[in-house]
């Protein structure tokens, strides 16, 4: 099935102050300045700005998430809004787009998903056998520990050989991204969590982006593994206007089960199918968005729904200046 896309265009300049937030890097169609507004007037309480703001923080695309809080600070009328939820949505919105990073004396990456999170602050790394400390306000690593019994060793070997099959496919897919694998024995099926990251910035052109995906493997000692799948896609462009690609979309597939070499094997190439799929359906979008998607966003004629004739209006001119 094609991907659930929406397509945000704004024109520029626009009255930011009134209607969008300051930054016309980071606009977005929200009520939040208006409801700020409000506020001044006394029809909005600071709860109500509180739960604002926090939505309007986790919809920033991805790395613009510190210019957006100090937009948003600007616009509300007290920081005490936002701090009192800060940590709370740092966390959530850290978690959500899976931020990489890179553990101190590591060259691997990992990611920080909810998946992985053991405690406040703490995050699984199985592939350096440790856990990370990770600080959701300034967004870096703070420190480790080694792992204690946060890891099932009795999938340990599958985990293993999905870690690598994963890391070898991201290289190859994804060279600007990472992947984390979690593992655990649940209802007398082993689970396997694929986290899959990748981030382009790059604010001198006006662009950045996020591909997200997480599949979750379940199986037995044999017949088919279920394969069920999230891809997620943020990109945002901004030079000379607004536009923003927030597409999901959800996979099912089957691959079969044999030893954990195999079984990694198989069900990363069902993986590589199901991505593949999903970015030709993206690509044929774009194909056909030119005779669809954009011709709606504009008049054919004018209001008059006539084509307006320019040699009858440079005629005009010229009259009007020769009569000066």
């Amino acid at each position: 099935p094609a991907p659930s896309s929406s397509f945000i265009t704004l024109p520029l300049p626009f009255d930011f102050s009134k209607y969008y937030c300051l930054c016309k890097h980071h606009l977005y169609h929200t009520p939040l300045s208006a409801t700020i507004e409000n506020t001044k007037m006394g029809d909005a309480s600071d709860e109500d700005l509180s739960k604002i703001t926090r939505g309007f923080l986790l919809a920033s695309p991805p790395g613009e998430f510190m210019e957006v809080v100090t937009d948003v600070r600007a616009l509300v009328p007290s920081d005490n809004i936002l701090n009192d939820h800060a940590a709370e949505t740092f966390r959530e919105y850290n978690t959500d787009q899976m931020l990489q990073v890179t553990p101190p004396g590591c060259k691997h990456q990992v990611l920080i998903t909810k998946h992985g999170e053991v405690a406040d602050g703490e995050y699984l790394d199985p592939r350096g056998n440790q856990v990370i400390t990770f600080d959701h306000i300034k967004q870096s690593v703070t420190g480790t520990r080694p792992i204690s019994d946060e890891l099932d060793s009795s999938v340990e070997n599958f985990r293993q050989a999905f870690d690598a099959e994963a890391s070898k496919y991201t290289s190859e897919h994804y060279p600007s991204g990472a992947s984390t694998v979690y593992a655990k024995k649940e209802g007398g099926q082993t689970k396997i969590i694929i986290a899959l990251s990748s981030s382009k910035f790059n604010p001198n052109n006006f662009y950045n982006g996020r591909w997200r995906s997480t599949w979750t493997i379940s199986f037995g000692a044999s017949g088919q593994a279920s394969l069920e799948g999230k891809m997620q896609v943020n990109v945002h462009y901004y030079e000379d206007g607004n536009v923003q690609l927030n597409t999901v979309t959800e996979k099912k597939v089957q691959s079969p089960v044999g030893d954990a070499s195999s079984t990694a094997s198989n069900a990363i190439k069902a993986i590589t199918k199901a991505e593949q799929a999903f970015h030709a359906s993206l690509d044929q979008s774009y194909v056909t968005m030119g005779d669809t998607t954009f011709k709606a966003l504009r008049r054919a004629l004018p209001i008059t729904r006539t084509k307006i004739d320019w040699q009858k209006i440079r005629n005009y001119k010229l009259g009007s200046e020769m009569g000066k």
